[in-house]
């Protein structure tokens, strides 16, 4: 509550309070509970909080909504007992509440029937606050408000629950009323609350020229734009499915977007942008732009993140699986990219348990002398010649396989290890076994592998056209994203196909950190657009011809189908 403590003078105290009642109407109805804090500058509050007696039963629907039931009150004090501690309790200081006039209402009702005068304290409601203050937020309710400002609202209306997160929300408040309107007294936030929208919320004049001069110009298709301050600086990056759409919604309803959002707002001065034929195009250039520029308000993206990929085979004809960060050509296969370095390693944990690869370093399998693995049968000892190069190429080629999707047996073998750990009662055992097998089953649910190989057959990603955009073509090749194409229903996409092979025949198996990133783009954009997607690899025995002539067919099919389903 530093922003509220912050505006009060010493001597001067809010009594935040709610009540619960038995009904809506203040004259027919009766407070059943009544709860009060009083916040000072010093910080030191104090509490009042009390069950009323109302003299007469509580509706059932009331103590659905409340939790107070006629026998809670059932003994408890009257109001002629409570009302005459709650009005000391309140003194001179000011009564705040989140919709002050029901609770004034009840307050004043309960001091009439026992002879009180109505209370005369300045009243600051947090509703008319949030009316003023965040005008484009769409419900000022309590529930909403502490939603919007993150507040945890678990135990609402029950009234001293319901005056924490009032308190809350009050502070809240105050401190936007303190940065954006300068504010500097509980005086000044008292009149606040009573200014009309237009004295309250001005909209500042680069507000007025962007909406005036920008955002008319925006298109309704793909980009990506960015936010300048007055001298030109990239202040934001970001990329837009709709650029129209998306930049305009920064500049409505402003006062209603999070504290960070307000400030990014408050420093633009112009916005540029540059469309894309696709949503795909650009989701890699927004990516590639925030780490080359670094923008003060991107917060995520700004590095290049290491991706794992696993590494198996190579020159070692007697090689294990190793997690690597850099993809080489070094005659190794290579298969990922993984999400994280814990996944990878949780993979590679999987194959050392049911596959007999050697784990050792080069120095020790030098040394010729069988480790723990060979003892206890996870390994069959190639560095005392247990096993010959053949038997132990087609254990690698098995693990290749799992990689690659075939995982049935494997998950077969690890619920056997999660029963057997339970009937043991190794119940943390089994838990890590049911972790492996979703783990897998996520895996090839979203990619088709366990990790797909990086120099896998060529392979081509098509997503179907839309209103809003062309349909999207994107070759994969040798782990890379080779070529992303915007192409129409009506048009022929042969030649673009035939263009996108010819031009990376030549392609590296090697990764730098700009393709690897762009892999982790596609891969999240293919599993949010899975529904729409169709994705082609070119098989052993076919030509580039027939590869061509199927790609071009599968995507008029797709073209067609989505038709008919908009229809």
């Amino acid at each position: 509550m530093f922003a509220l403590q912050q505006l009060l003078s010493p001597g001067q105290s809010l009594v935040v309070t709610d009540t619960e009642t038995t009904g809506l109407h203040a004259f027919t109805h009766r407070i059943i509970e009544i709860a009060g804090q009083k916040v000072t500058p010093t910080g030191h509050d104090e509490w009042f909080s009390e069950l009323i007696n109302p003299g007469t039963t509580i509706p059932g629907n009331i103590t659905r909504i409340t939790g107070i039931t006629s026998s809670m009150v059932l003994g408890k004090p009257l109001a002629e007992e409570i009302m005459p501690q709650f009005q000391a309790f309140l003194d001179d200081g000011v009564f705040v509440a989140h919709n002050i006039r029901f609770d004034q209402s009840f307050i004043n009702a309960e001091f009439e029937r026992i002879g009180f005068p109505p209370m005369e304290n300045e009243g600051l409601c947090s509703l008319k606050l949030a009316r003023r203050l965040l005008p484009g937020l769409g419900s000022k309710s309590l529930a909403n408000l502490s939603r919007f400002f993150r507040i945890q609202n678990d135990g609402r209306h029950r009234a001293r629950r319901d005056v924490e997160i009032t308190t809350q929300v009050l502070d809240r408040l105050a401190q936007i009323a303190i940065d954006e309107h300068q504010i500097a007294s509980i005086e000044d936030l008292l009149q606040l609350q009573s200014r009309t929208y237009s004295k309250v919320n001005p909209l500042s004049k680069h507000v007025v020229e962007i909406r005036k001069e920008v955002l008319p110009r925006l298109p309704h298709r793909p980009g990506v734009y960015y936010m300048k301050d007055a001298r030109g600086k990239v202040l934001y990056v970001g990329k837009a499915k709709v650029l129209f759409q998306r930049v305009s919604s920064y500049f409505r309803a402003i006062e209603a977007h999070p504290a960070r959002l307000r400030q990014l707002i408050a420093k633009v001065r112009n916005v540029e942008w540059a469309e894309t034929e696709t949503e795909l195009h650009a989701l890699v250039l927004e990516s590639r732009h925030i780490k080359e520029i670094d923008p003060p308000f991107n917060r995520a993206q700004t590095k290049y993140i290491p991706r794992p990929y696993l590494r198996i085979g190579g020159s070692d004809e007697f090689a294990g699986l190793t997690v690597q960060v850099i993809v080489r050509e070094d005659g190794a296969r290579y298969y990922g990219p993984l999400r994280s370095r814990s996944q990878a390693k949780a993979i590679v944990e999987i194959v050392e348990k049911y596959f007999k690869l050697r784990t050792c370093s080069s120095i020790e399998f030098s040394g010729g002398k069988r480790c723990v693995r060979a003892d206890i049968g996870r390994c069959d000892a190639p560095c005392e010649g247990g096993i010959r190069a053949r038997e132990y190429a087609q254990i690698i080629e098995s693990v290749c396989s799992f990689l690659e999707g075939d995982i049935a047996e494997v998950c077969e073998w690890v619920s056997a290890d999660m029963l057997r750990a339970s009937e043991r009662f190794a119940f943390e055992d089994a838990a890590g076994f049911r972790d492996w097998i979703e783990l897998l089953d996520s895996r090839v649910g979203q990619y088709g592998a366990v990790a797909a190989p990086v120099a896998g057959p060529p392979t081509v990603h098509l997503c179907s056209a839309s209103e809003i955009e062309w349909g999207t073509y994107v070759l994969v090749h040798r782990g890379q994203i080779a070529s992303i194409e915007a192409i129409s229903p009506s048009e022929d996409i042969k030649l673009k196909v035939r263009r996108s092979f010819s031009s990376n025949k030549t392609a590296s198996s090697a990764l730098d950190r700009i393709q690897i990133d762009a892999r982790r783009i596609l891969d999240h954009w293919l599993y949010q657009n899975r529904r729409k997607i169709q994705t082609l690899e070119m098989r052993d025995d076919e030509s580039e011809d027939a590869f061509t002539e199927r790609i071009s067919e599968t995507f008029r099919t797709l073209n067609q189908q989505d038709s008919l389903f908009a229809d």
